[in-house]
């Protein structure tokens, strides 16, 4: 199977700030993560984030972030045609 990579923006509510979240994820699953940009305040938490892994095991990984409370939302793309 292909690796993929994809970015998605995650935002993480207060309660889930100071949880090491992307540690866990790459404990628990077989990806890489890479943090692009990030935003933390008391408030929320936004990250950028490119995920790489099989299909399947990054569809788990984003599942088990939005089954901890995590707001998680593709990255689009554009593409500009010449």
């Amino acid at each position: 199977m292909a690796v993929q990579q994809t970015r998605f923006w995650l935002n993480f509510s207060p309660q889930l700030i100071t949880r090491p979240l992307l540690w866990e994820l790459s404990k628990e699953f077989a990806v890489v993560t890479n943090i692009r940009q990030a935003s933390v305040t008391d408030e929320v938490g936004i990250v950028s984030l490119s995920m790489e892994g099989e299909p399947e095991e990054v569809a788990k990984a984003v599942a088990w972030l939005e089954g901890q409370g995590v707001r998680v939302d593709p990255v689009e793309m554009n593409t500009i045609a010449s």
